[in-house]
């Protein structure tokens, strides 16, 4: 049988260690829920399947790192630490889902290489999804061929990302550029 001593040393533990482990939860379900991206200010952000990292990585997951203007957004989407990566350009369509183009640029050996003529997933989360690609430029180098894959209709839902609170990753412009559309 337990003292009233007990009782209340039990009680003030769970009083200190209580406030702790909600915070946690909360802390948790927030970036779990992130605001939407029509909320987020005009700017530079970055959006991942996985949480923050607490150790020297960039990203975890598969992330959207984008400039935001208004509804429209610019950027790439790929994976941390990895040459796998596509550049997207669309609008906002509602609070978790973007709609837009998409290109890639494959080269020998790599599977991407011959657009399929049927929608598919990009990624191993079935996130982005890809259709209407066709070759629209083939560049050679000196050891191989590289293409340059333009997808007409590119969508993202970005229903479980996480907000991080700045980009880790590099720089969307330095890795995407739109002007052979212009041409």
């Amino acid at each position: 049988m337990r003292s009233c001593r007990t009782d209340w040393m039990i009680f003030k533990v769970a009083v200190v260690i209580l406030p702790c482990v909600v915070g946690l939860s909360i802390v948790s379900s927030m970036q779990a829920r992130s605001s939407t991206l029509a909320e987020l200010s005009d700017g530079n952000h970055q959006i991942c399947t996985q949480p923050p990292p607490k150790s020297w990585r960039q990203g975890e997951g598969v992330c959207l790192v984008f400039r935001k203007q208004n509804r429209h957004i610019e950027g790439y989407y790929g994976y941390p630490h990895s040459d796998g990566f596509i550049c997207l350009r669309g609008q906002l369509n509602d609070d978790r889902r973007m709609t837009g183009q998409a290109y890639l640029i494959a080269w020998e050996g790599n599977p991407g290489r011959t657009p399929p003529n049927k929608a598919f997933f990009w990624d191993e989360e079935q996130q982005l999804q890809l259709a209407q690609g066709r070759v629209i430029q083939n560049q050679p180098d000196r050891q191989s061929e590289s293409q340059w894959i333009l997808f007409e209709k590119a969508t993202l839902n970005f229903r479980s990302f996480y907000l991080y609170p700045k980009p880790q990753m590099t720089s969307p412009q330095q890795l995407c550029d739109w002007k052979f559309m212009r041409s």
